[in-house]
Order: C-alpha cells, then structure tokens, then sequence
C-alpha cells in the first residue's frame, strides 16, 4: 500500500486536496433561497443581509436563518398537518358572562417584504419557529379572548356570530379595541334579582369607528390576509343555559303567537260575520233584483201577447171584412150571374119554347116507359081462346098513349113545322 501511495505523483495530490477544498469553500460560501420562503444570513463581520428572491446567495462562512413567506395557523377541528405553521385543535375562549367555548378557524399571515422590517423581525424572535409561536399564535389567541370579552356566550352562538368574526380580524390585524367599563342592569340567573355589573365595551372615536391601540403585528410589518372562523363550541352548562332560554323564548313566542292568533281569529270571526251578513243581505238584493227582472220581463211578455193578441184580431178582423167584402162581391156576382143565366135561359126558352129541356125530359121519361114495359111479358106462355089477340100490339099501343101523355104534360109539339 505504502509502496503505491509512494508512485503517486505528489501533483496530483496537491491538485486533489485543492480541489476537495475549493469544493468546501463554495458550500460554506454560497447558499440557495427556495421559492416560498425568504433566508435571513449573518456574516462573519456581523452584518445581516436578506435573501427574498428564489436563487444564490453570497453566504461567505456565514450563519442563515429560513423564514416562510406565509405564515398560517390552522387552529380548525381537524388534526391533520397540511403543511401549516402552526396547527392545533380550536383556541379556548371566555365571555363576558364567564362561559367557557372554543373558537375554530383558520388564518393566513405575510411577513414584511423589505429588508429593514424583515431584520427587526428577525431579530426580535430569531426564527420562523419563534414569530409563529411567540408573535402570531398569541396575538391571534390573545384578539379570540378579548372579543369573547365584549359579549356573553348567549350572544356569540346566537346573534353575534358574524359580529364575533369582523371584531376578531380587526383586533388581531390593527390592534386591540381601546375599551372601557359600563354598567349594566342584568338578572342573577341564581337569585332572580337585578344585578348591576361593570362590562367592557368598545371605545369609538369621532369618526364613528373603533379605536384600536398599538398592534404588535404591524410593528413588525406583518400583514392578516386570510381569516376565517368556522364553528363555535360552548361548554355543556352554556348550551343548557341557552337551551332553556330558547325555550323559555319560545314559550313566550308561542303564548304571543297564540294570543295574537286567537286575538286575529277573533278579527277574523267577526270579519268572516259581517262578511256573512252582507252576504246575505246582497243574496236578498241579489233574488229582489232578480224578482224584478223577472216580472219586468213577465211584464214585457204579457205587453208584447196583448199587443200580439190585438194585433191578430185586428188581422181577424181585417180578414172578416175582406171576407164581408168578398161574400158580398161573391154575392153580388152569383146574383149578376143568376139574373143573367136566368134571363139567357129565359130568352132561349122565349125563342125555342124550351124545346131542348122538353126534348130531354121525353126522352128520359120514354126511356122510363121503355124500360118498364120491356120487363113485362106482352105475349103469355100459355094462349087460351082466339090467336088473333096479339100482347105485342098492346103494348105498342101502351107506348104511344104514354108517349101521347108525356108530350101533352110538357105541351111538345112533334110535328115538323
């Protein structure tokens, strides 16, 4: 072994211990700043210098100190560590009435962004570790108990739960409200009587807003740019104090929801009656109303039938005097006609002596004649004593004297003239 370390050149081990020193020298000479985070070096000569950017830095044998650029505080119900500066379940609290609660949320600090203020913070608390546990997790805790301070447990699970939320950003980011006691009447829960007690209550300048004192946070240049609060829990003694108040409240809600609503159904009773009664009353206009209509219109009826009624006999009437008018006409013509046919047949008669009516009338009474004598047996079946008697000869003779007789009735005259 000695014999090989013997053939090594001695340049090259001058040349490999300058190159492990040189390799030494830059780590202890340089140093890298992560995105995310800031790096605060001392130097040998003391002076602090402070690294903000990602990259290299200048560290020349000097001592550093990592900060985070944001610095957050998860005090939540969850356990879980995601990377949080300071994490823990919930921040105890007190009220002005002495409950007990626990305050859960989450909130986002920024350390200063120049040199100056980064190095007076640096100074004050040495490491990210010392600002997130000395600085920001008590000043946050700290703005939690003083607004729990300015109400009673009742107020904050109740109406003050937003108010809660706005006072304890402002008291944490600008400072603690400037504050000052009052008295205040209120009831002895134990005893039932009216105790006067000195409460602290925010203190407001001319403008209207709260005056706030010194915040230590701003003095280091530390910036709040993310708050939130999101639950609440109280003590078991709290929730059943407020348990019975609310139901005590209800109580009363109900007894006066109940009063106002028997008072309202009362209203409503009496509305709903005298809304019946003019219902039956405009129910009575309504029928009255109606009867008149209706015998108006029976009325009407009854006019327009008798005027018809008139207006028909008047058209009788019309048509029996036009039926007069025509009998009469009728009449007078039949008799017109009568005189006439009667003088016409008179003058035929006059100027024939009735010849054709003579005429047919024979002529009728002959066939008569005929007729009569054709249904008698002129010759008998058996003849007894002289043939020469004829019962033919007769019966001509029969014929003519009738015929003789019917023409001297209608005084015919058959000869030819």
């Amino acid at each position: 072994m000695n014999m090989m370390i013997n053939k090594i050149p001695s340049k090259l081990i001058v040349v490999g211990i300058l190159f492990v020193g040189a390799v030494l020298v830059s780590f202890m000479a340089f140093g890298i700043n992560n995105a995310g985070h800031r790096t605060v070096v001392q130097y040998p000569t003391g002076t602090l210098y402070v690294k903000f950017t990602p990259g290299i830095y200048p560290q020349w044998f000097g001592t550093t100190e990592v900060y985070n650029d944001l610095i957050t505080f998860d005090y939540d119900k969850t356990d879980s560590d995601v990377g949080s500066s300071i994490n823990q379940v919930g921040i105890s609290v007190r009220y002005q009435d002495g409950g007990t609660g626990t305050v859960y949320g989450k909130a986002r600090f920024s350390l200063p962004s120049d040199e100056e203020t980064m190095l007076h913070l640096h100074k004050a608390f040495r490491s990210n570790r010392g600002v997130s546990q000395k600085l920001i997790k008590s000043v946050t805790e700290e703005g939690m108990n003083l607004t729990a301070g300015l109400m009673s447990s009742e107020e904050a699970y109740a109406e003050k739960r937003s108010i809660y939320t706005q006072w304890s950003s402002q008291q944490i980011s600008m400072g603690k409200f400037q504050t000052k006691l009052e008295k205040v009447n209120t009831v002895d829960e134990g005893t039932g009587k009216t105790v006067t007690k000195n409460v602290p209550v925010i203190s407001y300048g001319d403008n209207g807003l709260p005056i706030h004192l010194d915040s230590d946070l701003s003095d280091y240049g530390i910036t709040v740019n993310g708050f939130q609060i999101t639950d609440w829990d109280f003590e078991p003694k709290t929730l059943q104090q407020i348990a019975t108040k609310r139901e005590a409240t209800m109580a009363i809600i109900t007894a006066i929801a109940n009063a106002e609503r028997a008072k309202q159904d009362a209203i409503t009773s009496e509305e709903q009656g005298k809304a019946n009664v003019m219902t039956a009353k405009y129910e009575k206009e309504v029928i009255k109303e109606q009867s008149i209509v209706d015998a108006q219109r029976q009325k009407e009826i009854a006019v327009i039938s008798a005027e018809k009624n008139v207006e028909v006999a008047r058209q009788y009437k019309l048509e029996a005097e036009q039926k007069k008018l025509a009998a009469a006409e009728y009449k007078q013509e039949q008799i017109l006609r009568g005189e006439g046919d009667g003088a016409y047949k008179r003058l035929v008669m006059q100027a024939d002596g009735a010849l054709a009516q003579k005429l047919a009338t024979y002529e009728r009474v002959m066939n008569r004649f005929a007729s009569a004598v054709e249904k008698q047996k002129w010759v008998p079946e058996i003849q007894m004593g002289d043939s020469n008697s004829s019962g033919g000869a007769n019966a001509m003779t029969l014929i003519e004297m009738m015929g003789v007789k019917a023409a001297k009735d209608l005084s015919l005259d058959m000869k030819i003239k």
